[in-house]
């Protein structure tokens, strides 16, 4: 499997002197081989348990757990993963969106695409680039790059894939080659096949987390989560929003992300689950990465704002002690996802920001500031 992370640093390897393969997270369990060290070996998901941190990786034929201490460049794996992770796509994909405003041929129906990409339109933008643009300059490696990024947002990634490799075959972009090896990890691990739809929603799921019969259960809580969330915040109309259900294995390996990360938004809501999984805890992240929808959809991207917003809605509250440490902090959090416990900081501190807006502004107050982004305030705790 290529991985982002793959692409981007030295690939990891088994330590000088090697290394054990273990069945699982336990240096008690079977032994599934032995690594020679400078293996290669492709890291997915992580665990933190009572033995220290260990990765699920594929070495050759072998699939098995390797401890952190055995593996090299782990740091720089590390950062380059995170350079490039799932939480930054949406950031990557507006740095692009507006280089190519800047920078896309002189066509009447630029604006409308962009326009359409971003209020939640991408089938519409593609429809659009195909039949009317690409036509017209089949070459430009903007009208090429554009065309991907509606067709990522479309989940059709067989095609962001196709027109992202020919834009830069025609030009060089380090940003757009950090995108085409995103979607080229994803769809490397991606199981997700079978499909079910609602009049606002498209569910594709791996059969291996979803039986049909609760896919289908899965889009009456869709239609009624974002009947609430709308009620709440206002969730603009836009074309049905594509939702991914896979296992948890799958999910780590096609987004790299860490273990804090239960779901994600970049265009499309993506979250692991087994049936096993509790209702409310499905219901929780399902209501979690609608509020980041919605909220997209509205222009608004202050992190803060979406995080604090989309705990509150789902129901989500710091534990007390993280709470009271983010109370004493004057200022928001630095967001760093090599330190989980400054993410869990950061979360609190943003409960604690939406807390305060609604305690100063209340509900009616708060709809309505969301309607004018601009007027936004700094973020503040009481």
């Amino acid at each position: 499997m290529l991985s982002l992370w793959l692409a981007l640093a030295s690939p990891p390897a088994i330590v000088a002197g090697g290394a054990p393969l273990y069945s699982s997270c336990d240096p008690s369990s079977e032994t599934v081989a032995r690594l020679e060290g400078g293996t290669r070996v492709s890291l997915g998901y992580s665990i933190s348990g009572e033995h220290g941190r260990c990765f699920h990786v594929t070495a050759g034929t072998h699939q098995g757990y390797i401890f952190a201490a055995s593996v090299t460049t782990l740091e720089e794996y590390e950062r380059a993963r995170i350079a490039a992770s799932d939480k930054e796509l949406p950031q990557m994909i507006r740095a692009e969106i507006h280089k190519i405003r800047d920078e896309a041929p002189a066509h009447p129906l630029v604006a409308p695409v962009l326009g359409a990409l971003e209020s939640g339109r991408p089938a519409q933008a593609l429809r659009l680039m195909e039949s009317e643009l690409l036509p017209k300059v089949p070459d430009d490696p903007n009208a090429l790059a554009l065309a991907g990024l509606a067709a990522f947002q479309s989940d059709d990634t067989k095609k962001a894939e196709s027109y992202w490799s020919r834009s830069l075959a025609l030009r060089p972009n380090p940003q757009l080659e950090m995108l085409l090896a995103r979607v080229r990890a994803e769809r490397a691990s991606d199981a997700g096949h079978d499909k079910a739809s609602s009049s606002r929603f498209l569910l594709r799921y791996d059969g291996r987390a979803l039986s049909s019969h609760a896919a289908s259960s899965l889009l009456s809580v869709l239609d009624a989560e974002l009947d609430r969330i709308d009620a709440a915040l206002g969730c603009p109309s836009a074309e049905p929003l594509t939702v991914i259900v896979q296992t948890r294995s799958s999910y780590r390996s096609a987004t790299g992300a860490g273990e804090w990360n239960g779901g994600q938004f970049d265009g499309r809501i993506r979250v692991p689950l087994m049936e096993s999984a509790p209702a409310g805890e499905l219901r929780a992240t399902l209501a979690h990465e609608l509020v980041h929808a919605c909220l997209a959809r509205r222009g608004i991207r202050e992190r803060w704002l979406h995080e604090g917003l989309a705990m509150r809605w789902s129901g989500e509250r710091p534990p007390p002690n993280l709470l009271q440490e983010a109370r004493r902090l004057d200022r928001l959090p630095e967001w760093n996802e090599l330190k989980p416990d400054l993410i869990r900081l950061y979360y609190a501190w943003a409960w604690l920001a939406v807390e305060h807006l609604y305690e100063t502004r209340g509900e009616s107050g708060v709809r309505e500031l969301l309607r004018n982004p601009a007027a936004l305030p700094a973020p503040a705790i009481r």
